[in-house]
């Protein structure tokens, strides 16, 4: 199944570290290019977060609705709050239109602060659109949401996640990279190998049970795999034009995808029944095409 695949990735001068396919739960084919070690995931992280969201949404500690100051005390805020600051939500921050026509804390931007303090920094910078006017992807985002986590829980989100979802699923107590304070990255830096990304891809696949115990409300796992936002003005190429969830991307060909710089994905295709994983190191959409080119028409 994945022989085509290798190859044309081959052709290309893609760098990958492993390829790995599901259908019908079962592990049909794994590929590696380097040893099956723990990586360093980077926004596909994201999506576990999300994970710990709607946990706490069942639970009954947060809404969609609230706003995200409210789970902070005043001394991280702004002096003067604005109303678009005061019309944040959770909500919001998930579907990545948090009122910023461009993005706080992408990578490069990240290493440019000189605050220890991201919380702070984040809503410190003002506003220049209304929340939910338009997606504009950013880390900062997913790692209010981590802090807003760690807020509501007193755990942070990595230790939050370790007996509801990494341990029965397997995967033990994994690295997630922390911010200077100590806040769970959110975004970025969880560190998994591929086979624990395609586990992954098949808990969402199977509306959150794993192993006949229920890890996740099936409902939020509808809901953050849905398309929530348009994304026709985001750059990149066609497979980051067709909607965003709940911190999960749609695909062009049906189901939807946890999704990191560098192809790192856990692609959900329900209608095939099938979870593809990647680990890889290259520009994002080649390694898409050659999974829809290649592994797509043989499920």
């Amino acid at each position: 199944m994945l022989e085509e695949f290798v190859a044309q990735v081959a052709a290309q001068g893609l760098t990958l570290h492993g390829a790995a396919v599901m259908q019908h739960g079962e592990k049909l084919e794994e590929y590696r290019w380097a040893p099956d070690v723990p990586y360093e995931l980077h926004s596909l992280s994201k999506s576990f977060t999300a994970m710990a969201i709607g946990l706490l949404v069942e639970a009954g500690k947060l809404r969609l609705d609230d706003a995200a100051i409210s789970f902070f005390p005043r001394e991280k805020l702004p002096e003067v709050i604005s109303p678009r600051l005061q019309a944040l939500t959770v909500r919001h921050l998930l579907t990545m239109a948090p009122g910023h026509s461009t993005s706080l804390m992408l990578s490069p931007q990240r290493r440019a602060l000189t605050t220890s303090d991201w919380v702070r920094y984040y809503f410190s910078v003002a506003q220049d659109l209304e929340p939910g006017e338009r997606f504009v992807y950013d880390s900062g985002c997913t790692y209010i949401l981590s802090a807003i986590i760690q807020n509501v829980t007193g755990q942070k989100t990595r230790d939050y996640l370790i007996p509801r979802l990494f341990e029965p699923m397997g995967m033990g107590a994994p690295r997630w990279d922390e911010c200077p304070l100590g806040i769970t990255a959110g975004g970025w830096g969880l560190w998994l190998r591929t086979d624990e990304v395609l586990r992954f891809g098949q808990l969402l696949l199977q509306k959150g049970v794993w192993e006949g115990q229920r890890l996740i409300p099936e409902d939020w796992i509808a809901q953050a795999t849905s398309r929530q936002i348009d994304t026709a003005s985001f750059s990149g190429g066609a497979d980051n034009h067709v909607g965003y969830g709940y911190q999960f991307w749609m695909n062009t060909v049906g189901g939807y995808r946890a999704d990191g710089a560098f192809a790192q994905y856990s692609i959900v295709l329900p209608e095939k029944d099938a979870v593809i994983a990647i680990n890889a190191h290259n520009e994002n959409q080649p390694v898409l095409d050659a999974v829809w080119q290649t592994i797509l028409p043989q499920l």
